[in-house]
């Protein structure tokens, strides 16, 4: 990097008008702000960094490049103690500012070859107290007031500015370079943020004077899937790219430039950010030791314990079998900071002295005896073999075994084919009348062909070959309608008919009678299948025992309805729906990550709101263009007396925001305005957006806000979202989605009905009025 900057410096004849340099990575943790650090210390003496990074609250201009820029600069150390970057920048403008003066016979000098070689060095020698070069600086303290004037006309024959507030900036930084201090640097902040008598781009070409300056634009993650603010931003570096002796580096990861610029940009502007593109990638073996040795290094960790550390940490065996560019130098650094516990451990184990046996250590009789460091033997020792030897103590040992249950096999988390039953054989079953059922029945046939059944019923364990897969083809057969059996396995009897049919068994009167109510409260209940009409109308009063009737009527109010059905009238097959919520689990579980860790997506719930409002049969959407922001809408969901306006977009957009008021209160008007006219009852309306923790700051900042006015602040309804909604929403969008692109063998309007469930906490939240 620091050999393009070189060539860009010398291949044209001016340092302006360079291209951008973007440095891209696939994900944090590749080492991008590692890269900038060792670019910034091989680059020492060379550029002027200005390391820039926006900050939410921060008008994106270049009076915050300026401000930033200056800040880091303040609080970067130089070489010399009390001497920060900003202090050396300033040095070397007011040093390069005097050898001009020199050079041009203005200010007369006895030997001036010796000072300008001593100009041409470093600054902080000639303005340091203790500097080697400190005479100059001492002679330019003496005479500052008559140096000021020519240093600023020496100034102005190359930077273009205003002469009173280049005046400004001249005087501010020879204060600097002389004295230092946090009051000198207020100084020049205040100049810095003039945007109206050009400060920054005045300091930026004052610095120039001395040095390239390379301007490092880093930490852009606050701004993910902010394209209004990524579009600003990349129209500000270009513009500051054009300028002479300014070259800009902008870093950033790849999930950042697709949501924030990428194809949110013209297509003019994204071909100058990526024309001169450099992609980070994984490291590799050699790159891996050599980062270790550097982190050796820089730790002061001895020669002897870096290079038995680097044997014990075998970089080539933890490379072998990755694919090529896939581990990120994050990755490898924390692995090697866990082994470097492992390895620290293992010194400071105590180890036994060789050669000592237990009878050198016996105490002699008559003598007390010598404390010792010969530890106890356990019983586990006692019962070793005659002739073995243990040669650890019982921490090592310990720590041995520990390390070995680590490296065992791990126990299977399902049960195996030659594992024996986990559960005990089942006890002998009671009916409601307190009699015995009797078990399972068998035909004489099937008695002849299975001698073993004589000698112990056939049970249904857990742990058998293909256990879970009965279990769920079990539960697949109970959530069938009762008329897909045929009338006569109606009401509880067809229940258990197919429940033991599952188990290989046939249903008897009074296993039917016992799994009236278990199937009506508890599978129905648990396993979310919904009753049937047949089985509702058989389960009558008359049916059930008398203990039974009192809970089926208290179970009857908590049943859950019956799943919707196609619209042609048929009901999703159980294969279908059991897929449908199967993949729906597996997404909300994928999705659960990205709602921990990323801010609200927007984009998702507006699909999804979009998607639902068109399906939902009671609500009638509408989506409105906002005036004077084109290709954003507002969406509508209208109910019977309810209308329900949408706000998706982050709460730092204050021009969405008011945009939006003032659409919600044009529709209150007109809403009004037709009931008045129809005599209908008058309606609500209210502004629904959603929120979680992450957004709370910025939502409370928005509220208290003028974005709304105050007629309306009653009619705003937040709505706050946990993780676990948010993976449901993003969940159920993903899943509908791929319905719509043929990814599943189901049409959107299957999905909608079989999992419209599954999200019943939020249309019962989006559409409640109050």
């Amino acid at each position: 990097m620091t050999t393009t900057i070189d060539e860009r410096q010398s291949s044209t004849g001016r340092a302006g008008g360079q291209p951008l340099l973007l440095l891209t990575a696939p994900r944090a943790g590749y080492g991008k702000t590692h890269l900038l650090g060792r670019l910034a210390a091989a680059a020492n003496g060379q550029v002027v960094l200005v390391p820039l990074a926006f900050r939410l609250e921060d008008t994106i201009g270049i009076s915050a490049v300026a401000v930033r820029g200056l800040e880091s600069m303040a609080r970067a150390e130089a070489s010399r103690e009390g001497w920060t970057k900003l202090r050396e920048a300033c040095a070397g403008v007011c040093a390069i500012l005097v050898r001009r003066l020199i050079e041009n016979g203005t200010l007369p000098c006895a030997n001036p070859e010796q000072a300008l070689r001593v100009l041409s060095g470093d600054p902080v020698e000639v303005f340091d107290v203790n500097g080697s070069a400190r005479l100059i600086g001492d002679w330019v303290r003496r005479f500052e007031g008559q140096l000021r004037k020519p240093m600023t006309e020496q100034a102005m024959k190359r930077v273009p500015a205003i002469p009173t507030a280049l005046a400004s900036w001249v005087n501010a930084m020879l204060n600097h370079a002389l004295d230092g201090g946090m009051s000198h640097m207020a100084v020049l902040r205040m100049l810095a943020a003039d945007d109206s008598n050009e400060g920054p781009v005045t300091w930026l070409r004052l610095l120039g004077l001395w040095r390239p300056v390379v301007l490092l634009v880093d930490h852009l993650d606050a701004y993910y899937r902010n394209p209004e603010a990524g579009l600003r931003i990349a129209s500000l570096l270009l513009d500051m790219s054009e300028m002479d002796g300014v070259h800009v580096v902008l870093s950033l990861n790849q999930d950042v430039w697709q949501a924030t610029f990428g194809h949110h940009l013209p297509s003019a502007m994204e071909d100058r950010l990526t024309a001169s593109q450099m992609l980070l990638r994984g490291i590799g073996e050699s790159e891996a030791a050599t980062l270790l040795r550097l982190r050796l290094q820089h730790a002061g960790i001895p020669a002897d314990a870096a290079g038995e550390f680097t044997t014990f940490l075998d970089v080539k065996r933890y490379f072998l079998g990755r694919p090529l560019g896939s581990v990120s130098a994050r990755t490898f650094l924390r692995h090697a900071a866990k082994q470097w516990d492992f390895f620290q451990q293992t010194l400071s184990a105590p180890v036994m002295p060789w050669g000592i046996s237990p009878q050198a250590l016996a105490p002699e009789e008559g003598v007390l005896p010598l404390m010792t460091e010969e530890v106890t033997e356990s019983l586990s020792d006692e019962n070793a073999e005659e002739g073995e030897i243990s040669i650890f103590d019982a921490n090592t040992t310990a720590q041995m075994k520990l390390m070995a249950e680590g490296l065992a096999e791990p126990t299977p988390a399902l049960p195996q084919q030659n594992e024996a039953p986990l559960l005990p054989p089942p006890p002998a079953r009671v009916n409601g009348n307190g009699k015995h059922l009797p078990l399972p029945s068998t035909t004489a046939d099937e008695a002849a062909d299975s001698p073993e059944r004589n000698e112990a019923p056939a049970q249904f364990s857990p742990s058998s070959a293909g256990a879970f897969e009965n279990l769920r083809e079990m539960l697949g057969k109970l959530r069938q309608p009762c008329a897909a059996h045929g009338n006569e396995s109606h009401g509880a009897h067809g229940v258990a008919e197919r429940l033991a049919d599952v188990l290989g068994a046939a249903a008897t009167p009074e296993l039917a009678e016992v799994t009236a109510e278990s199937c009506i409260t508890k599978l129905a209940a648990r396993a979310g299948a919904a009753a049937s009409p047949a089985m509702e109308e058989a389960t009558t009063v008359e049916e059930l025992p008398e203990p039974a009737f009192a809970q089926a009527a208290a179970t009857a109010v908590v049943l859950p309805p019956p799943l919707p059905s196609r619209p042609g009238g048929a009901a999703v097959p159980n294969a279908e729906r059991d897929a449908l919520l199967g993949r729906y689990e597996a997404l909300r579980l994928q999705m659960a990550a990205e709602a921990v860790s990323l801010p609200l997506d927007f984009t998702k719930l507006a699909d999804l709101i979009r998607l639902a409002g068109k399906r939902f049969p009671l609500v009638r959407f509408s989506e409105y263009e906002l005036p004077g922001m084109t290709g954003r809408y507002a969406m509508c969901w209208s109910l019977q007396g309810l209308e329900v306006v949408f706000g998706l977009a982050i709460f730092s957009d204050a021009s969405y925001w008011r945009t939006l008021a003032g659409f919600a209160a044009g529709r209150l008007a007109e809403v009004n305005q037709d009931a008045l006219a129809t005599g209908a009852a008058e309606p609500r309306l209210k502004i629904t957006t959603f929120k979680t923790d992450r957004e709370q700051q910025s939502w409370a900042i928005l509220q208290n806000s003028a974005a709304f006015p105050e007629v309306l602040k009653t009619n705003v309804d937040p709505i706050h979202l946990d993780t676990q909604n948010v993976a449901a929403l993003y969940a159920m969008q993903r899943i509908i989605k791929e319905a719509e692109s043929g990814m599943l063998e189901a049409a959107p309007a299957q999905v909608m009905s079989v999992l419209a469930r599954e999200l019943d906490f939020f249309w019962k939240r989006v559409t409640r009025a109050g």
